[in-house]
């Protein structure tokens, strides 16, 4: 075993045990590898953003990971999906495309609506606001969000759905998002 693999090995086993300065080494050692990966695996522009998604993926789900031995190979899928949702959400028009009356928000300035929004989902149980996040922010599909949390497909989507159906719901239930700006 090289000097390398057998570092990780030792900084990942204590990260899983919430050293925090080896999970910081394990992040530096782990990023040149992840660079050259995402290089050749991502447009050119994305590279830096699949980067930090993977490793603000690796920070968060550090203590999922059942081995060492999967540690590179889940990292290098982490980088491989940021990679292609970057690519998918550059397909999709932007919004200085849309019509202009799509753009307007007739009853909240973008800011208060932000806001709000990122208050309720701030707020919705852990589970749904993870499902909806990847979906509809990062723009995952089923199928990996249902790999990255290791539930089923069904699961993923009734997450999405019911976490978009509790956002409706308190976005109807706020006072300043569901009134015209001068009625407040």
């Amino acid at each position: 075993m090289s000097d390398l693999v057998v570092e990780q090995a030792q900084l990942y086993a204590r990260a899983r045990r919430g050293d925090e300065r080896a999970l910081e080494r394990l992040l530096m050692v782990a990023r040149p590898d992840l660079e050259r990966y995402a290089r050749r695996n991502c447009e050119s522009d994305d590279v830096e953003e699949a980067i930090q998604d993977a490793l603000w993926i690796l920070y968060r789900k550090l203590g999922g990971l059942r081995s060492v031995a999967a540690f590179s190979g889940w990292l290098f899928q982490v980088v491989r999906r940021a990679c292609l949702a970057l690519a998918r959400r550059r397909r999709h028009a932007s919004l200085d495309e849309a019509p202009e009356a799509l753009l307007v928000d007739r009853s909240a300035t973008n800011a208060e609506l932000r806001l709000v929004l990122s208050h309720i989902i701030a707020g919705l149980p852990a589970a749904y606001r993870e499902a909806l996040l990847l979906k509809d922010v990062q723009g995952l599909s089923a199928e990996e969000i249902a790999d990255l949390l290791q539930i089923s497909i069904e699961a993923t989507k009734s997450r999405v759905h019911r976490g978009r159906a509790m956002v409706r719901v308190a976005l109807a239930d706020t006072p300043s998002a569901s009134q015209p700006a001068g009625v407040r």
